[in-house]
């Protein structure tokens, strides 16, 4: 009996509680009460799910300029760069001329989806892929033939420009976009930098405290650079797809290509793998994209550069890169 008495006695007494509460604030303010936790957990939850993901996983991906250029011509243009007609120039070109094919050129006289002024063509056009015909609307004849328009009018830059787009107007704009294309994707002698827009090293070459297992004085044989998962990632050289791993354990989805003089680079990590084994690829060509497959704790590129089977520290092939 005492018992029952005593669980009477504490549902009395929530009951008390509970009506002092309505009596109080009334039902009007109750529910507001009630409406304003709603809110609040439901802003908590979407804090949380709208939240980087890699933050959360420990890794933290800075933000980034859209990277414009299609990347099925990137390839082209830094195949096509000369002294006086950088990659990044042709880009930009390319850009404010046509939006890369998108739109028509404001001159009328001119051809093809670089929308190269006939009068121009006609004087400094090449063959750029040697298939023994030279066409405007090829994609590598268009750009191998900026690159020697440019090329050989480099005595005056600006005025090959003004010539170019018929006005001055435009050439501000491509020294604009040149230095933006250029900022985002640096190339240093004859390595491209894998991922557009992304320069922040996460973890560099050499000795680490591991981030998986806190092991001490484990040794991390490349570098690491964060991006957003599905970032494309371009080959750094030209070469032949050696290995293709796809796996769950440690580079996760990789791939090796082997480039001359004994040089090999890897990509860890990847989301999705995008050649195959014994293919050629090109530099700057689409090999794969950022994941967090394998032994990592967010999207990121695990790049390794190896000379004759060594593993060394990548980042001395990319000498104008600002290092973090």
């Amino acid at each position: 009996m005492p018992k029952v008495k005593r669980m009477e006695t504490g549902s009395l007494l929530r009951k008390r509680v509970i009506w002092w509460i309505v009596g109080s604030l009334g039902v009007t303010g109750v529910a507001a009460l009630l409406l304003g936790f709603i809110l609040v957990f439901a802003l908590l939850g979407s804090l949380v799910t709208t939240s980087d993901a890699s933050k959360m996983a420990g890794i933290e991906v800075p933000d980034t300029p859209e990277f414009d250029i299609p990347l099925f011509l990137l390839p082209i243009y830094i195949q096509a760069e000369q002294e006086h007609a950088s990659w990044a120039r042709l880009a930009a070109i390319h850009q404010v001329t046509t939006d890369f094919g998108v739109k028509k050129a404001k001159r009328s006289d001119t051809i093809g989806a670089l929308g190269f002024p006939r009068s121009l063509w006609e004087g400094y056009r090449v063959d750029g892929d040697s298939d023994g015909k030279i066409d405007p609307d090829n994609p590598y004849d268009a750009i191998f033939s900026l690159a020697n328009y440019l090329q050989l009018t480099a005595q005056n830059p600006d005025e090959a420009l003004a010539v170019w787009f018929g006005s001055s107007e435009e050439v501000a704009l491509v020294y604009r976009k040149e230095e933006e294309y250029a900022a985002m994707l640096s190339r240093s002698g004859t390595w491209l930098w894998p991922v557009a827009g992304y320069t922040t090293i996460s973890s560099p070459f050499g000795y680490r405290v591991d981030p998986v297992t806190g092991e001490q004085g484990a040794f991390h044989a490349g570098v690491d650079i964060p991006a957003p998962r599905g970032t494309p990632v371009l080959a750094v050289q030209s070469g032949t797809v050696t290995q293709v791993i796809r796996g769950s354990t440690g580079y996760g989805n990789a791939i090796l290509l082997q480039h001359a003089n004994g040089l090999v680079s890897l990509y860890g990590h990847l989301t999705d793998i995008g050649v195959r084994q014994r293919q050629q690829v090109l530099q700057g060509e689409v090999i794969g994209w950022v994941g967090s497959t394998g032994k990592s704790t967010g999207p990121h590129l695990h790049l390794e550069i190896r000379v004759n089977g060594q593993k060394v520290d990548p980042l001395p092939y990319f000498r104008q890169l600002d290092e973090p």
